[in-house]
């Protein structure tokens, strides 16, 4: 896991653009029978700009195994290739109703994310998502660096 990772809001000019409330996923994918890793939410900020943290990801890592302890092996078992992808719409509200009636308290690791479950809630209630458009991009944590920025292209609408 890399230390810090910078996802920059851009438009088709790779001009910075200022979105708050985006929300994006990482998928880290095993290597063996277990489940992928599913991490987020990670939020941009007023300048467009998601600023993810090692803690950040292990505690979402930790969120993942909490739900499922035999479903899952270490976050260390994955490979190298995560997905980098905004959240979808319609994933949002099922993570909104999940979280509201079934994992309605905070899991393993998210209280070092959210003071509390409604906090959580709160994100997913003002997430901006649906006024972008974007694709998830593949991207190699290989341990070359500590951490890694990246443009993420998106349209307006």
């Amino acid at each position: 896991m890399p230390d810090k990772v910078v996802l920059r809001l851009v438009d088709s000019r790779v001009s910075g653009l200022h979105v708050p409330s985006v929300l994006f996923s990482v998928c880290a994918f095993t290597t063996g029978r277990k489940n992928d890793f599913r991490l987020g939410p990670f939020i941009t900020d007023a300048e467009g700009m998601a600023t993810i943290k090692k803690r950040e990801l292990l505690a979402e890592a930790a969120a993942n195994i909490d739900t499922a302890l035999m479903d899952f092996d270490s976050i260390e078992s994955c490979g190298p290739f995560v997905e980098i992808a905004p959240t979808e719409p319609k994933a949002i509200e099922k993570a909104l109703e999940a979280r509201s009636t079934i994992w309605n308290a905070l899991l393993t690791g998210e209280s070092g994310r959210w003071r509390t479950i409604e906090e959580l809630c709160n994100v997913y209630r003002t997430a901006a998502n649906k006024s972008i458009s974007a694709k998830a991009i593949r991207v190699r944590w290989d341990g070359s660096s500590k951490d890694y920025q990246y443009a993420f292209p998106v349209v307006v609408r």
